[in-house]
């Protein structure tokens, strides 16, 4: 009896868990590729249009739109990802690729990301320098007012706009 239980918890383990565990870890690095690549095409397109070089605008401008599909590909899967295996390398890289695009979507996620784990995102936002500090509060604040109807339902709803705010004005302080 012992001999297959013991049996039927490897099995268990070999087939259900590991797996499970082996697709997080590749997801993240995945992401982490993707947050990686984005965040360089974009900042290479950014030096292309200050440069006023047209041709390599436009190379730059379709490699980011390349990466660009891949970035939102990702943000569709990374709130249920980060939210079920909280992965600090992994906020990390896309609070990295916050602080350098204007998108509304990334913003919708991360308020996401907030509402699962607001204090490792805090705690990664206070590693920023305060110029980025401030740009990625405001990004945070934004996605979080417009993400409401899908997390006013949590039981931590108030706190986290209490959290929030809290960070906001020690943010702006520093000003």
């Amino acid at each position: 009896m012992k001999k297959t239980i013991y049996t039927i918890f490897c099995f268990t383990m070999i087939f259900y868990i590991f797996p499970i565990i082996t697709f997080a870890s590749d997801f993240s690095d995945i992401a982490i590729s993707a947050f990686q690549e984005y965040r360089k095409s974009s900042d290479a397109l950014r030096t292309a249009f200050l440069s006023g070089d047209t041709a390599s605008l436009k190379e730059k401008g379709e490699l980011v739109e390349t990466h660009k599909e891949n970035f939102t590909k990702i943000l569709r899967s990374l709130p249920g990802e980060y939210c079920a295996d909280h992965q600090p390398d992994l906020l990390r890289e896309f609070i990295k690729t916050l602080t350098g695009i204007t998108d509304e979507y990334p913003t919708y996620v991360f308020a996401e990301l907030y509402a699962c784990d607001p204090d490792t995102v805090l705690k990664e936002i206070q590693s920023l320098t305060p110029e980025d500090q401030k740009k990625i509060v405001d990004d945070l604040d934004y996605g979080f007012k417009n993400i409401t109807y899908k997390i006013e339902s949590l039981p931590n709803y108030k706190e986290l706009i209490k959290k929030l705010n809290k960070h906001k004005k020690m943010i702006r302080k520093k000003d």
